[in-house]
């Protein structure tokens, strides 16, 4: 379970900016199934809400909203294209904040 897990993650960090999310949602559905599509978009929107929650209340809101929104794009192509958009965008100002 951990090295699926690592490997995952690994695939999803060598995919170019831009493209990541899109690219993990694919190889989401090449095994798709119904239990675990409801599974993972249930607890991806719960860990959304707590994110949000957790913006206001002390924790790392930030970091559980995202990954709660990397679990939902895994089963949503929509979501996908939007998390694409804002690690492009996110990724160009920090090379421009870094120069």
């Amino acid at each position: 379970m951990l090295k699926r897990l690592r490997q995952i993650f690994h695939d999803f960090v060598r995919t170019r900016s831009g493209a990541r999310f899109r690219a993990h949602h694919a190889r989401m559905r090449q095994r798709p199934h119904l239990v675990r599509t409801l599974l993972v978009v249930s607890v991806g929107v719960t860990l959304v809400l707590l994110g949000i929650v957790l913006l206001v209340l002390p924790g790392p809101g930030l970091l559980v909203g995202a990954l709660g929104a990397l679990l939902i794009a895994g089963e949503s192509l929509v979501v996908a294209r939007l998390l694409d958009r804002a690690d492009l965008f996110a990724t160009r100002r920090w090379r421009r904040w870094r120069k």
